[in-house]
């Protein structure tokens, strides 16, 4: 079960609620009822007491300031744990993971940060139950307390002093917060998200002219992909910073916020998620048997191929991959002219047995190494060569159709 916790979204509701429930709360004395029902308002000061506490606590009243506990990184200090050697990966594990948009979760992932005893919602819940256990305690204390104060000053003047502090003291939290988040928000950190696009035109028309390639084995499977094609949710990867959207819930963006985005994104992927129930096709896991092809001569010859003649000095090859029977992604990836270059060479496994080792020496450019690196300056909006913008990706005439186990036709 998922520990409670209120969305970002609803900050302004949470905190006027916190500081108008906390004032309201400070004007009640036990003396406002009688002695018989004092046991119940003392229940009730408590149970309020706890819901204020969770109130305050929640991620809608903290904002970023309660993005984490502090715990972890406190324990971390003292901790053996990742000191081993440092280990990349091409991508976060969460992009990687199939089915991240449809919801699906590591398990252990998910318990690690939302249900662990120091994640900040763990924490939100086990300080709410305390407030409410010590208010429980102190009732009679603090109702002495209040009552000894309300003597020395006029008619309603204690509770309402009481009520103005107690609510002021929640309201001037939150404006802190506030102030923290803009001084923390002049350092702009960029987050990373799936956007969904409308695919365009170009894209779709050159994914179709693939699949109207005849199939080499079944037919159905083409025309199931194209079914799943056409009615397909697209989505793309993309960097976008705090001050565009800064909470963790869904957002629809403008036309412009949406080009901005786009603009200078390098994007060799697009996920695909199709919306049609049909069944899946077999195998259920495989690149689709066409492929359409292209390389930087075919780029620069055509008549409207724009800015994007200058994407690569190699081919890039157009794929569609199937997973769990069902289109998952359309690739365009750099095709590798020698996928076999670092193998042994013929003659040098001619008399090569089990437990022989083949040593090779790679120079630093050639393994993709290098100890510095050069800041050249570009102008103002321009887009570096090299990035695959979707504005770059290859038109229908401009790709050479392959087929497994069948000779390539231009289309």
């Amino acid at each position: 079960m998922r520990l409670p916790d209120i969305p970002h979204r609803h900050h302004r509701f949470v905190r006027t609620t916190a500081a108008l429930g906390t004032g309201a709360l400070a004007l009640v004395r036990r003396r406002d009822v009688s002695a018989e029902y004092q046991g119940s308002l003392r229940g009730a000061t408590a149970l309020a007491n706890a819901g204020l506490t969770w109130l305050t606590g929640s991620r809608a009243f903290l904002g970023k300031v309660g993005g984490s506990s502090g715990i972890d990184e406190f324990l971390g200090a003292f901790s053996t744990r990742g000191s081993g050697p440092v280990r990349y990966a091409s991508s976060p594990a969460h992009i990687s993971d199939i089915g991240a948009l449809d919801g699906d979760a590591d398990a252990d992932t998910w318990w690690d940060e939302q249900a662990s005893v120091t994640s900040p919602a763990f924490l939100n819940a086990v300080t709410a139950a305390a407030a409410g256990a010590v208010s429980w305690a102190l009732w009679p204390a603090t109702e002495r307390l209040a009552e000894a104060i309300d003597a020395k000053l006029p008619t309603g003047v204690g509770r309402g002093l009481n009520a103005a502090v107690n609510g002021g003291l929640v309201a001037l939290t939150a404006v802190l917060i506030d102030r923290i988040e803009d001084w923390a928000g002049d350092v702009d950190e960029e987050d990373y998200a799936p956007l969904e696009i409308e695919l365009p035109a170009h894209i779709r028309e050159t994914v179709e002219a693939l699949l109207a390639q005849r199939h080499p084995n079944a037919p159905a499977t083409a025309e199931a992909i194209r079914e799943q094609f056409s009615s397909a949710q697209f989505f793309v990867w993309v960097a976008y910073p705090d001050s565009l959207h800064s909470g963790d819930e869904p957002v629809v963006l403008d036309p412009d916020q949406v080009e901005q985005l786009l603009a200078d994104e390098d994007i060799r992927s697009i996920d695909v998620r199709p919306r049609a129930s049909g069944s899946g096709v077999v195998p259920a896991r495989h690149t689709y048997p066409v492929t359409g092809v292209t390389g930087s001569s075919a780029l620069a010859d055509a008549d409207d191929a724009g800015d994007h003649s200058t994407v690569s000095t190699g081919q890039l090859e157009l794929s569609l991959e199937i997973v769990d029977g069902r289109l998952s992604s359309v690739d365009l990836r750099e095709v590798d002219a020698e996928p076999f270059a670092d193998e042994p060479p013929a003659s040098a496994l001619a008399g090569s047995v089990p437990g022989t080792l083949h040593p090779q020496r790679f120079d630093d450019e050639e393994f993709g190494c290098s100890s510095s690196f050069e800041v050249t300056d570009v102008d103002d909006g321009a887009v570096d060569d090299d990035i695959l913008t979707l504005a770059r990706w290859p038109r229908p005439d401009e790709l050479t159709f392959r087929t497994d186990g069948a000779a390539s036709a231009r289309e």
